[in-house]
């Protein structure tokens, strides 16, 4: 019996059709797909000291990475700076500090932040002075594991630093809704 070109076609779609089905039934069994990597990961790692340069009306981040293995209360150094790269304007500055893990539960920490910064009910931490032109402020010296914490000593997590300013002509009252600056 002569077969024509058609049915080596279908022969080549349904043995295709088959190994692709045994692959993906493979996959499927072992979780190979859905495995993932429980640690994440930055650029810097905690304990670097890092300047952020922002403008006026601009917000900038900078994210560290740091193992679940430090105990909480475990006071950590970690100098982080911001820099105003305007040459003719001060700038009103916050600072927003988070912990991002691959689970859902709350993970936080908290700053020894430097003299001249407030931590404010709206959990950002606030400049107290105009940050003027071409200079910089410490915000933190070092980073604290808050005691209500719990971190896996075999994960990795991540600290997020979120800066924003406004330039010091704007009214800060009225859009960040605190008044940072008493002398304004």
């Amino acid at each position: 019996m002569k077969k024509n070109k058609s049915f080596y076609g279908w022969l080549f779609v349904c043995m295709s059709l088959a190994i692709m089905l045994g692959v993906s039934v493979y996959l499927g069994a072992t979780g190979w797909y859905f495995q993932g990597d429980n640690s994440l990961e930055s650029d810097l790692v905690l304990g670097e000291s890092v300047q952020v340069a922002v403008k006026k009306n601009q917000s900038e981040g900078v994210a560290f990475t740091f193992e679940g293995s430090y105990l909480t209360g475990e006071k950590l150094p970690q100098t982080i700076a911001i820099k105003n790269l305007d040459d003719e304007q001060g700038v009103f500055v916050r600072a927003k500090i988070s912990v991002f893990s691959n689970d859902e539960t709350n993970k936080s920490l908290s700053i020894i932040e430097n003299v001249n910064w407030k931590l404010e009910a709206d959990g950002y931490y606030y400049l107290t002075s105009i940050l003027t032109p071409t200079s910089k402020a410490n915000l933190c010296s070092h980073v604290v594991l808050d005691e209500e914490s719990e971190f896996e000593s075999t994960k990795n997590y991540i600290m997020m630093v979120i800066f924003e300013t406004l330039s010091e002509n704007n009214d800060v009252l009225q859009i960040w809704g605190v008044q940072p600056v008493e002398t304004v």
